[in-house]
């Protein structure tokens, strides 16, 4: 065993050591940034025409362009779903903050 473990003065984190919201955002960037690039190899492996029909709309384009489109309008639809879902939780705790309920314990 070493001093460390007995003494909590030095298990403390130097200034700058502490998680940050700004350090999450450049974890988030660099994540973003390797996605990016694993994205543009696979549209510039995939370039073969695949034929496109969306309701009254239809043609042909690259296969990769259309699998990101419909990526995107994928995260689209899990984004809408997920704001309607943060904002129906606000207005629930907001409604429970006027009626001056006590917060409950999350459950596990």
């Amino acid at each position: 065993m070493n001093e460390a473990d007995h003494d909590p003065e030095l298990k403390k984190p130097y200034a700058g050591e502490k998680r940050t919201r700004l350090s999450g955002a450049w974890t988030a960037l660099v994540f973003g940034a390797v996605a990016l690039v694993v994205i543009l190899i696979f549209i510039v492996q995939n370039p073969q025409p695949a034929e496109v029909h969306f309701l009254v709309f239809h043609g042909q384009l690259p296969l990769a362009v259309g699998l990101l489109f419909a990526m995107v309008l994928g995260a689209a639809v899990v984004l809408a779903f997920g704001a309607g879902r943060i904002l129906q939780l606000r207005l629930v705790a907001r409604r429970a903050r006027r009626q001056g309920a006590q917060p409950t314990a999350p459950l596990e």
